[in-house]
């Protein structure tokens, strides 16, 4: 069982990340000081460590140290809302990625699970020594890639796809409306080329990081495939989404370990109509418009949002149970 040392005073925090990553299958110590993080680092080293910053625990300083003594060993810091410049502050202190709050389950897990690809990464790296260059992908490799999800898809992604097929449902029956995103960084090969693996998965553990501090407590943010992202904004119109996606947009040029990096997104949304019928509206059909409003993006350039519009058609009979 892989293990996470989580340094954190404040209870409540504490627990809910106990409880976050517990649930996860992750063996959890928490700490409340840097002295007792420190003196777990060096007697019972974690495959990750999380820490945050607040008056009395200054994460940047006990990463430094824990860098100094244990350098192997994924930081994770984690940062108040009105913290300023975290990305830049944490790669100063020598941080593997960070997290705003609030923190979300989906996204802590997430990027633990970044971090220990990270040190496997490296681990295997350093018992191979230097790895072939890997063969150019076949055209229909790309192709797959970018129509859709196919290739090996994230558990975070299976999970939202789960989720996504209840509030489909929910929002049928009860008339709310839902949105969802997908983002592909443009250009990632080409701007990635000088990373190897471990730094690349670390940009997107940061990226991950740094999507999630846009938006709202209820939406869902998760990696489906390398370089691309799927975002679920719940009681959301379209106005509101855009809203939301553009800030997702602007986010992603303040990346600190790759500046100006764009991003290409595709919307769908389903806004039920005021008159009562049920309209007709799936996983599948959401998905899918989100991909061609993606694919469309990119082949006007990326670096910019679009959405397709559809007329929906409506069924004169009240709605089935599901």
């Amino acid at each position: 069982m892989r293990s996470v040392l989580v340094a954190e005073p404040a209870i409540p925090v504490a627990t809910a990340l106990r409880r976050f990553l517990e649930s996860a299958g992750y063996a959890v110590i928490v700490v409340g000081t840097a002295a007792e993080a420190l003196r777990e680092v060096r007697t019972s080293p974690p495959d990750v460590l999380l820490a945050s910053l607040s008056e009395s625990l200054d994460g940047e300083g006990l990463c430094r140290e824990v860098k100094q003594e244990a350098p192997g060993i994924p930081v994770l810091l984690l940062y108040m809302p009105e913290e300023e410049h975290p990305e830049e502050r944490s790669a100063e202190a020598g941080a593997d990625a960070c997290l705003v709050g609030p923190l979300k389950r989906t996204t802590v897990v997430t990027c633990v699970g970044l971090m220990l690809q990270v040190m496997d990464a490296r681990a295997a790296v350093a018992r191979a020594g230097p790895a072939p260059a890997a063969p150019a992908p076949e055209p229909d490799d790309v192709a797959a890639r970018r129509l859709g999800l196919e290739g090996p898809a994230s558990p975070d992604f299976e999970f939202l796809k789960r989720l996504l097929l209840m509030e489909v449902k929910r929002s049928r029956r009860y008339r709310y409306p839902i949105a969802l995103v997908l983002l592909e960084l443009d250009h990632l090969d080409e701007r990635t080329a000088h990373l190897g693996s471990s730094q690349r998965t670390t940009l997107l553990a940061e990226l991950l990081g740094l999507l999630s501090g846009g938006v709202r407590d209820i939406d869902v943010i998760v990696p489906a495939t390398e370089g691309r992202f799927v975002a679920f904004f719940p009681h959301t119109p379209k106005a509101g989404a855009l809203v939301l996606a553009e800030r997702m947009r602007q986010r992603v040029k303040t990346l600190a370990r790759l500046p100006n990096m764009s991003v290409s997104m595709g919307l769908s949304v389903f806004e039920p109509s005021p008159v009562r019928g049920q309209t007709q509206v799936s996983f599948g059909n959401l998905m899918k418009d989100a991909n061609e409003a993606l694919r469309q993006a990119q082949a006007e350039g990326g670096d910019r949002l679009c959405f397709i519009d559809r007329e929906v058609p409506q069924e004169d009979e009240p709605p089935t149970e599901d």
